[in-house]
């Protein structure tokens, strides 16, 4: 039997692995949109969005405790949903993850090769090349670079709210849209993305149902406590005309952080907090792309193999992020409005009913709710992929 401090280990290696996944770039992105909304506005959705990726993630790791550890969300689809459930889980599982991918290098790259005086092309290759590496050699790599990184990202994000808190003005959250917040649901979307990680963390995590939930429920929890204070800060620091000229060439909101009451400290901070944020994030959702791509070619995720599926899961990203350096926020938030809503909202939903009511499988600790309670997530979904597609068509 494992002692309070082995299970407290898991927790907090869970925790921080979803934590990680999720706060990452998509956070960058977050009050470049939802500053249209105001902050109140952008609070109420954000907490909205939380408690929709909370149950979700609580779905789907309900589906997968009914299928073996080695099942990623390919074998999983197929076996509920059929042929032809896992040929459309496929092409949204790698169109979401190369989108975010394309759109870590493209944000990422810069900011790391920079810490070296590097730019141009090569920030790509030496970008991906090093975290790819981590990738390559495990779980255990990625477990423990995460981790370091992680705790990293949190303390650079206290030190920028402690700084940066003083600049907030009040009368800049006072604005209020509740259009505009629904605009922000699909970023916010892939802010929280973390589903992904669920398969491989099952097997890591020794399938333990205890340990699991507590992994999700607190590595969901941390994630939007950073983002209210995040907008809270953003918001009420920057201008709305600062904040529209980093969205319109589509960089990352820590951009706009360069000239703030002319205090580089801020800049800087920003800078660090952004690259502990992108490089968490790649791990998570690269660890997961090598379990998918490998479970899709039916291939060993170990020694040289592993080494392939990596360059698989690296290269297209780089090759995009080359072509369209400026790719960052529509990456994102196509990701969250097409990818996120099928793979996070309406692929779990799916599952959870195929085998609760088709195949009659039993849960542990199966989520409440029943069948009204999937109804309205899926609805949510679609919602979320309409607004999108309005988004897209009209804006």
């Amino acid at each position: 039997m494992k002692t309070h401090g082995q299970q407290f280990a898991r927790v907090l290696s869970g925790t921080f692995l979803i934590a990680g996944t999720s706060v990452g770039a998509g956070m960058l992105g977050i009050p470049l949109v939802t500053s249209k909304a105001g902050f109140w506005p952008a609070m109420g959705a954000t907490i909205v969005v939380w408690l929709f990726m909370l149950l979700t993630g609580l779905l789907l790791l309900e589906a997968c405790l009914w299928r073996p550890s080695s099942e990623s969300f390919l074998s999983i689809s197929r076996h509920y949903l059929g042929h032809g459930g896992r040929v459309v889980t496929g092409i949204f599982f790698a169109f979401l993850y190369y989108c975010i991918m394309i759109a870590y290098f493209a944000a990422g790259a810069p900011l790391f090769a920079g810490l070296f005086g590097i730019e141009g092309p090569l920030s790509y290759l030496i970008f991906g090349l090093v975290f790819g590496a981590v990738v390559a050699i495990g779980p255990k790599s990625i477990d423990r670079v995460n981790f370091i990184l992680t705790i990293a990202m949190c303390l650079t994000w206290v030190l920028l709210i402690g700084e940066g808190s003083r600049l907030v003005r009040i009368e800049r959250l006072s604005h209020a849209s509740i259009t505009h917040a629904l605009f922000a649901t699909p970023i916010l979307f892939s802010a929280f993305g973390y589903h992904n990680v669920v398969p491989s963390l099952c097997s890591y995590l020794g399938r333990n149902v205890f340990t699991l939930r507590l992994s999700i429920f607190f590595g969901t929890t941390l994630p939007l406590l950073v983002y209210i204070l995040w907008q809270w800060l953003i918001i009420g620091a920057l201008s709305p005309e600062a904040l529209e000229q980093t969205l319109s060439v589509g960089a990352p909101v820590t951009d706009a952080l360069r000239d703030v009451a002319h205090r580089p400290i801020i800049h800087q901070l920003g800078r660090f907090f952004a690259l502990f944020a992108i490089i968490t994030s790649t791990l998570g959702v690269s660890f997961s792309m090598v379990d998918f791509i490998g479970d899709g070619l039916k291939a060993r995720r170990t020694g040289t193999s592993r080494i392939g599926l990596t360059l698989l899961t690296f290269g297209p990203p780089f090759v995009f992020a080359l072509i369209n350096p400026a790719i960052f926020d529509r990456a994102l938030s196509i990701a969250g409005g097409f990818g996120e809503s099928f793979l996070n909202g309406i692929l779990p939903v799916a599952l959870v009913w195929a085998g609760r009511y088709n195949y009659k499988e039993l849960s542990q600790h199966p989520v409440a709710g029943g069948k009204p309670l999937l109804v309205l997530l899926f609805l949510i979904s679609v919602a979320v992929i309409c607004i999108e597609a309005y988004h897209l068509m009209f804006i």
